[in-house]
Order: C-alpha cells, then structure tokens, then sequence
C-alpha cells in the first residue's frame, strides 16, 4: 500500500480559507510502512541550524546516488522518514517529488520511529536505536543497558558495545517512541543542542531515557503487559496505553514506578474512561500537546479528545470529549452524569412501552416464568419461595442496533439481590446487560438490542422479592462513561441545527413528547456540593420547563431546574424547603444560546455564550429519593410548563466547570451550530486507527478505515475518503499516512 503525502486546507475560526503552505505537496511513496513521521527540523531547539554545520561527516562526504543515498549532502528541512518491517527510509520532504535521501538500516524489525534536535530514534525488536546526525553518534538502549558503535547508516552485525549497564530499558521489543526537550535540559556539548528525554512503549511497560542520562521505568500494576503507544509534552507530562486497557497520565516519573503505586502520576479522568463507554478494547493511538495537558486518544470505539489544563489539579477536574462516525458529545467536564441529545442522525424518535401488563393491575398476565414462585400480590408480583431458578420473564419486541432503557420498582426484598438481565432471543439466550440490585426503589438498566425480539428476565439471589412499575422504552442515549440513556414518551422531532450541519436539534415537546430518565440518584442526590446543568438552546417562548429533576407526582421541594421564566430570562431553580431562584437576562431569543447553570462552593452562577450573567446564594440539600429527570416539559403530564423550543447537547455534572473551561466549551461548541458544520468521523467506521496532531495548524487527524477527518477543535473541517491502516504524522500542515 503507498504512502501519501499531502498538505493540507484548513479553516480558521474566522471562517476564513486558509492553504497551508506545503500544499503543493500531492505524492505518494510505494511503501509498507509500520510507521512515518513528519521530521520538520524547524521545530528543533536552534530552528534546524544543525544542518548547516555537518560538512566535517561521514554521511554529509558519502558517495550520493546509490540505492540507499541520494542525490542531496545536506539533511533535508522536512525530512518524511518512513520505517518499515525492515529499514527506515528518510525521503526529501523540499522536494515536491520527495526524492529518497537515505536509507537507515539495523538488524532488527522496525516498529515505530520519532526525530528531534538531530536524532533519529527507531524502536525495534532489538531495543531502541538512535542515530544522531550532528555528532555522528549510533546509541542503542537495550534491557542490558546503554550500548554504542561506531556511526553508520547500515548495520548488518551487532558491533555494539555496552557503556552503561544500568540504563537499560523494561523489554528490548519497543512498539512506540516519543521525544520531547524538557525546560532547563542540559546542552550537549557535542551537537550544542539542548538533550532530548526519550520514551519507550515496550512489551512490558515504558522507560523513559531522561535527559540526565538515567533511564527510569513503570510497569503495569497486575504484571507483565504490553504498552502500545506513548506521548511526551514539552512540560514535563507522558501518556501511554497498554493491553489492559488504562490510559494514563501524568509528571515523568523521577524513579522506577509501577502504575497504581505512585502519587506523581494520575490516571483518572471520569472514572478512568478515555475512550467512549462501548468500547471494551485497549487504545490504539495517543497524542499530546504542548497547549493541554493530552489532546486525544482513539480506540476502536471512536475518538476520545481530553483537556486536562496545567494548574486545574486533580484530573477529575478536566474534560473530555466521544467523537463517532455518529455522534459528538461536546465537552464533558469532571464528574459527568448525564450526556445526551449529541446525535447526528435526524429521525425522529417515537417511544411506546414494550412490556405488556408491567404494573400488575389485577394480575400477573403476559410473564412467563421458570417454576411457580412468582405469583400476584397487591397490584404487583411477588416471589416468597426463594429466587434460584425462579425467573420471572417476558420478550418483548425490539430493533437491532437501537437502544433501550428497562424501569422498574422493587418494593420489598430479603436476600443478597434481584439479578436483572436482558437477553438476546431467549430466556437462556445471550447476556445484552446484567446487573443484581440489592435495594428497595427505583431501578434502570439500559442495553442494546442485536436481534428483533430481548427478553427481560428476574431472579435468583433473593428469598423473598416484590417487584412493580416493569417498563422498557426506546431510549435516547446517555453517551457519557454512565450510559443511563433517557426513555422516549411519543415522538421528539430531530432536525439539524443549522443548515447541512451534522449536529441534530430536539424539539415538539409537549405534555405526550418528551424525554425522561427514571430515578437515578446521580442526577437526584447532589447534596449541597457542586454540580452543573448545561445546554444548547433555541426558543422563543416563556413559562417552560426544559430540564427538570423533581418527583413524578409534584410533592415535595426537593428538585432543581433549567427554566425559561418569560421571554428574555433564564432561571436555574434549586429547592430544599423554600425556592431559590438565580434569574438572568439574555438578548435575542430564536437563535442557539450555550447555557451553562452551576452551584459551586455554596453559590449559584448562570452563563450564557461563555459570560457569567448571574449568581446567588445556594444551600439547598437536594437529596431526594424519587425525583426523575425530565426534559421538554414539567413534572406533571399537564399543559402548562412545556417547551416549544430546541435543545441539543445537554449535560449534567457533579462538578463544576471552570470559568476557563466554561470558555473554551463554548468557544469549541459553537462551531457545531453554524451553516455546514461537520461534528463526526468521516465515514462509518469508529475504529481509530492512527492520530497526528500538527501543533503548527492545530490541526488533529484522526485515521479510521474510511479515510481521514482533520479536526479543529471539535469541528471536523476537512477528510479524506482512502482509509489509513497503520500511521499518520503531520507537521507545519504536511501530513503522511499509511
């Protein structure tokens, strides 16, 4: 498979065209290749000033215009250096016609390479080598230590001689190499440049070769385990990925560390989860940047963009951001509960209850079981003979690929817990979702669906259950790590929300259409600590509710609330006991606003389009045991309260966003709601499979099976439609892709 090498358009925030300038650059190399990197000597310490000072070397002197050399003494400005299984090839990246310059050759198998400063580093199955084009020096770090021999581009043997036997690094098979200058690096004094720290992704974790000259390790906590991918920023920070699944971050470690062990090095962001919440496999790619903290990861779920800013402290405090082929969460900060109405797809969705004789009325009809034990009790069904075998089951209809959310109430309970299961086809068929609940209340389990008919079935785990109020609803998904989707009442229409934008809108709220999430004490019990509702607006009406959270039957106080009280206001409503209410203005109505409404430390604040316009006081407890989300309408199926407008994009925290963050979410956000906005993957593929961040554009491209979307901020502004399979790199808007 060729290679292709191109440049790139990109559009500013100013909506302006903006032709980067190595688009001249349309070509293709007729490799296979592991990996490529996009050598852009500009960015080295001194510019690339290196190159003009290697007429005293031996590959500058060389004999040009062989098979493995090419017509051009001097180390190319952009270099494309491409590694194959078995050689690495720099091509001429000044040249449009990207001429090879020369080959790199080592007996062992090429896995992943990375350039700065003058060094080209490779990893391999044999350690990592580095050729350092200023001083002529060839290094290899191996698990024995810090070898060396004497500089030249083709190494048939193994001439190499241990000088540091306690540098070595963790496994000698390297998947993945990373550069970075620190601040305050020492100068070498053989090239004048500032000493690189280099990473290693190994089969058995990362090392990490600090500019000090020592090497340092982590390890997987459980033991031995493969590390795929590794990043390091120019402040100090590394993310990896391994087999089992973590993506983890923080400080380089200044000893040898195993994860799970150390305080310098995080680990968390929204439960550990970097990746969307389907996803079950390990990270294919990582990329950091020097202006946050990481900047995305892919797996074969999507793509995951995380904001973690120096200074915000622990990583709960930071964001992150599910990109698929079809749907774009936006941001989601901290201790995210709740992220819905983020899909792409403009059919409308109508919601009927699928279980027939759910709440019992007069008898247990329509439910099958295995024995005899469950029987009708008072207006519900009830099992006193003991749950194991004892299952209480039902099919219902359902749609592959759509995703549902199972309600119910268990009333009474003696035991360890009722297992709740959805299965596919059958009684006894495929596990879709399980869980065992072991408490009196209200209950959800969302799953998806593989076939046209789910069984829901109850049971064992129990001596004496009572169980009520069995629903199952087409749902609307929650696509934050929690994936508690809301059930659908009738029909909510989805249009986009700008012309030719991919982002979709909700609207036709009334008393019969509207969206609601049974109990969930995520969203029910925030307590007097801070949480934030946030959403994307566009209406033109007074006296709504948009989103709620209160008991089914309107007693109590114990709620909070988004709301529309006239015209030209917005209210967030929070109640223990008497109302407290934080009212704002806003100008213009029927156009989208963000709205951001949160209580932090005790105070209520209201911001819309990224400008705090109101606070107040807050010490509501709001702890309530029952109340339900709601969004479109009140509370109560009544005529009154109900919203006539549109809402995309709701969100709902247990932590506050910053008012940095607070900016930055409105100003990526904002894109996805003008005229032809792009918010997803290209194609129909989630699986990523390269990333490439250019630092230079800020420009993220992100490689699926269907070619490759080129990210700003959230926005997808340009793609390509030839899938990319191994790697991508791109610099100063040159980008290379395999």
């Amino acid at each position: 498979m060729a290679i292709k090498i191109a440049g790139t358009e990109v559009i500013n925030d100013n909506r302006e065209l903006v032709l980067a300038k190595l688009t001249e650059i349309n070509s293709s190399i007729a490799d296979t290749a592991v990996d490529v990197f996009v050598y852009d000597t500009r960015k080295d310490s001194d510019g690339g000033a290196w190159r003009k000072r290697t007429q005293h070397t031996s590959w500058y002197n060389e004999t040009l215009n062989t098979a493995t050399r090419g017509s051009r003494k001097e180390f190319p400005a952009v270099a494309v250096i491409v590694a194959e299984s078995n050689q690495v090839t720099i091509y001429d990246g000044d040249d449009p016609d990207l001429p090879m310059w020369a080959v790199l050759d080592i007996n062992s198998t090429f896995y992943s390479v990375f350039a700065l400063n003058g060094f080209v580093c490779v990893g391999t199955s044999g350690g990592v080598s580095i050729w350092g084009f200023v001083d002529e020096t060839l290094l290899r770090y191996v698990t024995s230590g810090k070898q060396s021999q004497l500089w030249t581009r083709d190494v048939t043997g193994s001439n190499f001689v241990t000088i540091d036997a306690t540098a070595g690094i963790v496994n000698n098979t390297v998947n993945d190499v990373a550069m970075t200058v620190l601040p305050n690096a020492p100068i070498d004094a053989a090239t004048g440049l500032p000493v690189p720290t280099i990473a290693v992704a190994t089969d058995n974790g990362v090392s990490v070769i600090k500019d000090d000259g020592t090497v340092v390790d982590g390890v997987y906590l459980g033991g031995s385990a493969d590390s795929h991918t590794v990043a390091l920023s120019s402040n100090g920070k590394i993310a990896w990925t391994h087999e089992n699944g973590p993506y983890f971050l923080g400080e380089i470690w200044s000893a040898d560390w195993t994860e799970g062990t150390g305080s310098n090095v995080g680990g968390d962001i929204n439960g550990g989860m970097f990746y969307p919440a389907a996803s079950t496999s390990h990270l294919s790619s990582v990329g950091l940047n020097t202006t946050c903290t990481i900047d995305a990861a892919g797996s074969s779920a999507g793509l995951t963009k995380v904001h973690v800013a120096d200074g915000e402290g622990a990583f709960l405090n930071g964001m992150v951001n599910f990109i698929t082929s079809d749907y774009n969460t936006g941001w989601m900060n901290g201790a995210i509960k709740l992220a819905t109405l983020s899909d792409t797809d403009d059919t409308d969705v109508t919601g009927s209850e699928l279980v027939t004789n759910g709440t019992f009325d007069s008898d247990i009809s329509g439910w099958s079981q295995t024995g005899s034990g469950w029987v009708y009790g008072t207006n519900n069904v009830t099992n006193t003979t003991g749950g194991n075998g004892e299952l209480l089951h039902q099919s219902i209809t359902t749609v592959a690929g759509k995703t549902y959310v199972l309600s119910y109430d268990i009333v009474s309970f003696n035991g360890t817990a009722v297992q709740t299961q959805i299965k596919d086809s059958s009684v006894f068929g495929t596990t879709l979702a399980t869980q065992d609940f072991s408490a009196v209340g209200t209950h959800t389990l969302t799953f998806t669906a593989t076939s046209t008919t789910s069984v829901i079935r109850f049971g064992d785990y129990f001596t004496s259950a009572t169980l009520d109020n069995i629903s199952v609803r087409l749902a609307e998904e929650d696509r934050s790590v929690n994936g508690n989707g809301l059930q659908v009442f009738g029909t909510v229409t989805k249009n986009p929300v700008a012309t030719g934008a991919d982002l979709v809108a909700y609207s036709g709220f009334n008393a019969s259409n509207y969206l609601k999430q049974p109990y969930n004490s995520d969203l029910a019990q925030v307590g007097t600590g801070d949480f934030c509702i946030m959403a994307w607006l566009k209406h033109s009406d007074a006296d709504a509710y948009i989103i709620s959270i209160h008991r089914p039957d309107g007693v109590g106080n114990n709620r909070y609330a988004l709301e529309v009280p006239s015209s030209d206001k917005y209210r967030f409503l929070t109640q223990e006991g008497s109302v407290e209410y934080d009212d704002v203005n806003y100008s213009a109505t029927d156009v989208w606003h963000q709205v951001v409404a949160l209580r932090r430390s005790g105070t209520k604040e209201i911001w819309v389009n990224g400008v705090l316009l109101g606070t107040e006081t807050s010490t509501a407890n709001i702890s309530s045991t029952d109340a339900e989300l709601v969004i479109g309408k009140d509370y109560a199926s009544s005529t009154g309260n109900l919203y006539s407008g549109s809402i995309a994009l709701a969100r709902i925290s247990a932590t506050a966003p910053s008012p940095e963050q607070i900016a930055r979410i409105y100003n990526d956000e904002k894109h996805l709601f003008t005229e032809g906005s792009q918010a997803t993957l290209y194609g129909s593929s989630d699986a990523v499979t390269a990333l490439a961040y250019d630092d230079s554009t800020n420009i993220l491209s992100v490689g699926t099976s269907a070619g490759r979307s080129d990210f700003q901020g959230l926005r997808r502004v340009n793609n390509t439609t030839t899938g990319v399979t191994t790697s991508i790199s791109a610099s100063n808007g040159l980008i290379v892709e395999q």
